[in-house]
């Protein structure tokens, strides 16, 4: 089966979505909902002008969402009474609150949401089924570099309510999304140290979490330094995981152990196909599923709270 995926936003993340798409046989690009005419689509995917046009079309079986966070979720209600899967770029959700209505409304019509965290798919099973006990403790990296004009006010970037927040909301969220899959839900959140470069959106972020489950996480989060790094290292009593840069390696209580690597691309193709099976079998996401991502939600959340604290 071949679901006819219809995106919509033709920025930087859905150039990725069409891309992870290219070689896929079970889902392909048969739509592009762009209504900024300076922006060119690829030639050979038809270009919607109209939200309501994808909507009402019934070839389209899954829509991607690739707009900025601010008024998504009115989107994705809309896509699921209509009959449709929906896909949501990251951040998940503005709130905890939005987030919890969308999975009540995709359980109401049956037609599964997912979000495009692929960096989960790194982790192999029997990792996501190890216990963490309170004696864990974690350190989280993040640092891509991002001139100011990439948060300017002309953009959409530089609009904390369009935006949700800077370089944490758009980049951390992927590592902070994987620690929480390990992890479970944060019970505190505390902001150490922040820089905005306009209010809500910020440049730079340090904090700690304290996890239900009584693990800590510090991570500092940048957009201000030129190295690159992504980098999540959990050490517990008996058992060590590493993710830096896409690979992931550890020690098992005394065995070492190393996950085979895979091209962010590739992921991205395999959260589509994560969808494609939810739809064939009417079931939630196995890996991509929104629910699991309002652990992540509930960090960001507290980090655009005035004090950056949960408790």
């Amino acid at each position: 089966m071949t679901i006819a995926v219809g995106l919509v936003g033709y920025g930087a993340a859905g150039r990725q979505h069409v891309q992870a798409l290219q070689d896929a046989d079970f889902a392909d690009a048969r739509a592009i909902v762009e209504e900024n005419p300076d922006v060119e689509t690829p030639p050979g995917i038809p270009r919607y002008t109209s939200w309501q046009h994808l909507l009402t079309d019934r070839s389209i079986r899954l829509v991607a969402l690739c707009t900025p966070p601010g008024g998504r979720a009115e989107m994705a209600e809309q896509a699921l009474e209509a009959g449709k899967a929906v896909l949501l770029e990251k951040p998940p959700a503005t709130s905890t609150a939005e987030l919890d209505r969308l999975v009540e409304t995709a359980r109401r019509t049956g037609n599964p949401i997912g979000v495009m965290l692929q960096h989960r798919l790194r982790l192999p099973d029997k990792v996501l089924a190890w216990d963490w006990p309170a004696a864990t403790s974690a350190v989280l990296e993040v640092s891509r570099f991002r001139p100011a004009a990439h948060f300017q006010r002309a953009s959409w970037r530089g609009d904390p309510a369009n935006a949700l927040g800077g370089i944490t909301a758009h980049l951390g969220v992927h590592y902070l999304d994987l620690a929480c899959q390990l992890l479970g839900e944060p019970s505190e959140v505390r902001v150490t140290g922040t820089r905005e470069l306009v209010p809500g959106i910020e440049t730079r972020t340090a904090g700690v979490v304290r996890f239900a489950g009584g693990a800590t996480l510090s991570f500092a989060v940048t957009a201000e330094s030129g190295s690159r790094t992504e980098r999540l290292d959990l050490l517990g009593p008996d058992r060590r995981l590493l993710v830096e840069d896409g690979r992931v390696t550890g020690d098992d209580r005394g065995e070492p152990f190393a996950a085979p690597a895979a091209h962010t691309p590739e992921l991205r193709g395999e959260v589509y196909r994560d969808m494609v099976e939810a739809i064939a079998t009417g079931r939630t996401p196995r890996r991509c599923h929104l629910a699991g991502a309002r652990a992540v939600t509930m960090i960001l959340e507290a980090l655009s709270a005035p004090a950056g604290v949960l408790v």
